[in-house]
C-alpha cells in the first residue's frame, strides 16, 4: 500500500512539473506570436527594429520558438536607411552572435570590434557591456581564457545603470563569464561566488538558458571541489531539465561539462551515450564539435576500440587546426591591437576635448566676468552719465556668454540624456534660453532703474553745483 502511495505521489509530481513546463512554453509561444502579429501590421522602420530585437532577446531567454535569421538582414538595412549607430551596434553584434554559434570565432570578432565604437557613440551601455561579454566568450572558446578575462572585466565595468530593465540580464551574463574563467584555472570557491550571483539574478529572471547554466557550471565546481554528491545533483538535474527541452542549447550546455564529469568517474557508457549526442546536435559548432570529438576519442580509448578512437583523434586534430590555425591567430592578433589603438586614440580624444571643455568653460566665466565689472562700474559711477544703450548691449553679451558657458557645462550631460539626439539637444537649448530670457530682462529692467536713479543723481549735483557757482559769481 505505501510503495503504491509512493508510486502515485511520483506520477502526479512529474504531471505537474510536465504540466507547468508546457504553461509556460505555451506562454511564451503565445507571446512570440504576439509580437510578430504586431510585426506583420507595422511598417515604421524603427518599431520593427525592435520588435525583431524582442524576439531574439526573448528566444535566447526562453529558448523558445524560433528565430528567423532573415530578420538580420532586414534590421542591418533599417540601420542603414537611418543611418543610426546605434541601430547598426546592435546588428553587428547579432550577426556576430550568429556567426560565433557556426564557430568562426575570428570573423564573429571582427563584427564585434566593428560594433563597439558605434554602441560607445550612443553611449549604450547595455551593448557596450553584451560585445564585451561576446569578445570574452569567443576567447574563451578559443582557450585565450587570460583576454577573456580582460574583456569579462570590461562589461562588468560597462553594465548598464542599475534602474536598467536590462540590468539583471546583462549582470548574470558577466558573473557567467567569471565562473568560467576560474573554473577554467581550478579556482572552485571563487567560481561558486560568481555562481550565486548568476543564480541569485535568475531568481528574477527566471531563464531556462541560465538554470541550465547554474546546473552545469555548479555541477563542475562541486566536482572540482570533490564534493561528488552535489556534483552529481546540479548534473543530473541539468541533464535532465535540457533533455526535457527541445532546446539545443540547453542540451550543449549541460553536456559540455557533464561528459568529463562522466569519464572522470569512469562511467562511459553514459559517456559514450552523452557524447554521441553532443555530436550530433552541434553539427555547425566547430568548438562544440571539437569537445564531442575529443570525449569520443576518450570513450573508445576506454574501451580499446582502436580503430573509432583513431577516428574521432582525426576529427579532433583537423577541427582543432581549423579553429588553432597560424591564420587565426594571426586575425585575433590585428583586431586586438587594432582595437588597443582605437581605445587609445578615443581615450586621447576625449581627454583633449575634456582639456578644451575646462579651457572654454575657463574663457567663458572670464568674459561673463570682465562684462559684468564693467555693468557694475558703469551702473555704481558716480563721475559720468551712462546711456542706457550701452547698459542694453552689454546685457545682451552677458546673456549670450551666460548661455554658451551653462552650454558648456551641460554639453556632456545633455549628451548622454539625448544619445546625440540633434532635436532632443536643440529641445535642451531651447527650455535653457527660455528660462534665461525672462531673468535677463528683469536683470535688465533692475539694471535700468539703477541708471536712470544713478542719472538722476549725477544730473541733481551737477545742476546743485552749477547753481552754487552762479551764486558765488554774482
Amino acid at each position: 500500500m505505501k510503495k503504491n502511495l509512493l508510486h502515485f505521489l511520483k506520477r502526479l509530481f512529474i504531471i505537474t512539473c510536465i504540466c507547468f513546463l508546457a504553461h509556460n512554453s505555451i506562454a511564451q509561444i503565445k507571446y512570440v506570436d504576439s509580437i510578430k502579429a504586431v510585426l506583420s501590421n507595422t511598417t515604421e522602420p524603427v518599431e520593427r527594429f525592435d520588435l525583431w530585437n524582442k524576439v531574439r532577446e526573448n528566444f535566447i531567454m526562453r529558448q523558445e520558438g524560433t528565430y528567423d535569421t532573415a530578420s538580420y538582414l532586414e534590421m542591418l538595412r533599417i540601420a542603414q536607411q537611418l543611418d543610426s549607430d546605434s541601430l547598426f551596434a546592435i546588428s553587428y553584434n547579432i550577426i556576430g552572435n550568429m556567426i560565433a554559434d557556426k564557430g568562426d570565432a575570428p570573423a564573429a570578432m571582427e563584427y564585434y570590434f566593428k560594433a563597439l565604437p558605434l554602441a560607445e557613440r550612443s553611449k549604450d551601455k547595455r551593448r557596450v557591456s553584451s560585445l564585451y561579454i561576446d569578445i570574452a566568450l569567443s576567447y574563451y572558446n578559443l582557450q585565450n581564457y587570460d583576454e577573456g578575462l580582460k574583456y569579462s572585466q570590461l562589461a562588468g565595468k560597462n553594465l548598464p545603470d542599475r534602474s536598467s530593465p536590462m540590468y539583471d540580464f546583462m549582470a548574470i551574463q558577466f558573473n557567467r563569464n567569471m565562473v568560467r574563467y576560474f573554473l577554467n584555472n581550478t579556482q572552485p570557491d571563487s567560481a561558486l561566488r560568481f555562481l550565486h550571483q548568476v543564480e541569485y539574478l535568475n531568481s528574477s529572471l527566471k531563464s531556462p538558458l541560465f538554470k541550465t547554466v547554474v546546473s552545469s557550471l555548479g555541477g563542475k565546481a562541486y566536482e572540482q571541489l570533490g564534493d561528488i554528491e552535489m556534483a552529481e545533483l546540479y548534473f543530473k538535474k541539468g541533464n535532465d531539465f535540457a533533455d526535457s527541452t527541445n532546446s539545443r542549447a540547453l542540451k550543449v550546455t549541460v553536456k559540455q561539462n557533464y561528459i568529463p564529469y562522466l569519464l572522470n568517474r569512469n562511467r562511459i557508457q553514459e559517456a559514450k551515450q552523452q557524447a554521441i549526442e553532443l555530436m550530433l546536435i552541434v553539427s555547425q559548432r566547430t568548438n562544440i564539435k571539437l569537445l564531442a570529438a575529443g570525449f569520443l576519442r576518450r570513450v573508445y580509448d576506454s574501451l580499446h576500440r582502436t580503430d573509432s578512437a583513431y577516428y574521432y583523434s582525426l576529427m579532433e586534430s583537423t577541427l582543432r587546426d581549423s579553429i588553432f590555425s597560424q591564420g587565426n591567430i594571426n586575425k585575433l592578433q590585428v583586431l586586438a591591437f587594432n582595437e588597443k589603438i582605437r581605445t587609445m586614440e578615443e581615450a586621447d580624444r576625449l581627454a583633449d576635448e575634456a582639456t578644451q571643455r575646462r579651457q572654454n568653460i575657463q574663457y567663458a566665466l572670464l568674459a561673463f566676468g570682465i562684462v559684468s565689472f564693467i555693468i557694475i562700474f558703469l551702473l555704481l559711477s558716480r563721475s559720468f552719465i551712462t546711456s542706457r544703450r550701452a547698459i542694453e548691449i552689454l546685457g545682451v553679451i552677458a546673456l549670450l556668454i551666460v548661455f554658451e558657458f551653462l552650454n558648456l557645462l551641460l554639453h556632456p550631460f545633455l549628451e548622454r540624456v539625448t544619445h546625440h539626439s540633434p532635436v532632443l539637444m536643440l529641445l535642451a537649448l531651447v527650455c535653457i534660453a527660455a528660462l534665461l530670457v525672462p531673468l535677463h530682462h528683469r536683470v535688465e529692467k533692475w539694471a535700468t532703474a539703477k541708471l536712470v536713479q544713478k542719472n538722476k543723481q549725477i544730473r541733481l549735483a551737477s545742476a546743485k553745483k552749477t547753481i552754487e557757482q552762479l551764486e558765488k559769481n554774482q
